[in-house]
């Protein structure tokens, strides 16, 4: 991808639509794109997502993918590369009314990807899932690993990506795993950070589902849209890429960790397991390396930044994964 005029001098426009782009992920990504001088369009229903979290510079168009017709803004924004990260992004959603799932996550996936076709866009990034597509890893997941998700968000997900892959132009899949960060709100796949944040600073106790033994690849979001900036560059090969640490955590050691850095004891609420998680979630970030990407945030460093933000505005909940999204 190259920069736009305005940002680079001498360089040619680069243009952007990011579906779900005024959600948790997506509106971080567009802060990243704005910083790096390309014209952005958010298409976002704001269901999750909030108006305010899309930056000045971007343009927001409100629209639901599964239902609107997307063809007509496409072509006449004519983008280079689509960021697609809308989604119905709540798992226990998605076993209450998985036809609605299967509607947005893949039904909106192809309208997305054929839209991005028939505008003649150079290359689409889809944002799946790593911990839903994969399930249960004992062993890191590689990008060859065989997918066994065990949940309707995972399984769709998953036939999003075929439908990517033979809908929609040169791609690249991003599999992300447990993604973190500020406006992030619990409630949605894999948000247990903001959840436990959300309590400690009501100095509330911290709800665990299960033994607490479960790990997860906790992945702050500046290191995620670093990571889908890159994979936006024409250079860069279509296929598979995960989006991790590669580092586990379990949920107790999770909770112990915001317990220490919030400064005061936190109760433990101990819940029964849900019957959609996954007991151990682990992905390797081999292929993602080769591009120079590396992870920058610490797991500490993310949390103490989040927990300061909640005792200055505490008033104010991060909010989520976005408009239809409002990942990973």
């Amino acid at each position: 991808m190259t920069a736009t005029r305005n940002g680079r001098a001498g360089q040619r426009t680069t243009r952007a639509i990011v579906t779900g782009g005024a959600g948790f992920i997506g509106s971080n990504l567009v802060d990243r794109l704005v910083a790096e001088g390309v014209i952005v369009l958010v298409i976002d229903d704001l269901s999750t997502g909030r108006h305010e979290q899309v930056a000045a510079e971007a343009s927001l168009e409100r629209l639901d993918i599964a239902i609107d017709d997307l063809d007509p803004l496409f072509t006449a924004w004519r983008p280079e590369v689509v960021y697609h990260l809308a989604a119905q992004a709540n798992v226990v959603l998605s076993a209450r009314d998985p036809l609605r799932d299967l509607e947005v996550n893949v039904g909106g996936t192809q309208r997305v990807a054929a839209a991005a076709h028939l505008a003649g866009t150079a290359r689409l990034v889809f944002v799946s899932s790593g911990g839903a597509v994969y399930g249960e890893t004992v062993r890191p997941a590689g990008e060859d690993a065989l997918p066994a998700p065990v949940s309707y968000y995972g399984i769709h997900k998953l036939a999003a990506e075929g439908h990517v892959r033979l809908a929609g132009p040169p791609s690249a899949i991003a599999r992300p795993s447990n993604v973190y960060g500020p406006r992030q709100v619990g409630g949605l796949e894999g948000a247990v950070v903001a959840t436990f944040v959300q309590e400690a600073a009501r100095d509330g106790s911290l709800a665990i589902h299960g033994d607490g033994s479960q790990t997860r690849d906790f992945i702050h979001v500046r290191d995620v849209a670093d990571a889908l900036w890159r994979l936006g560059q024409l250079s860069v090969p279509p296929g598979t890429w995960n989006v991790a640490t590669g580092r586990r955590t379990t949920i107790t050691e999770l909770a112990d960790l915001v317990e220490r850095l919030h400064g005061r004891t936190l109760g433990r609420d101990a819940r029964a397991r849900r019957p959609d998680d996954v007991t151990n979630s682990a992905m390797r970030v081999r292929r993602l390396r080769t591009l120079g990407w590396r992870p920058r945030v610490q797991l500490a460093d993310g949390i103490a930044e989040l927990l300061r933000e909640a005792a200055a505005r505490p008033e104010v909940h991060v909010h989520g994964r976005g408009g239809f999204h409002g990942a990973g």
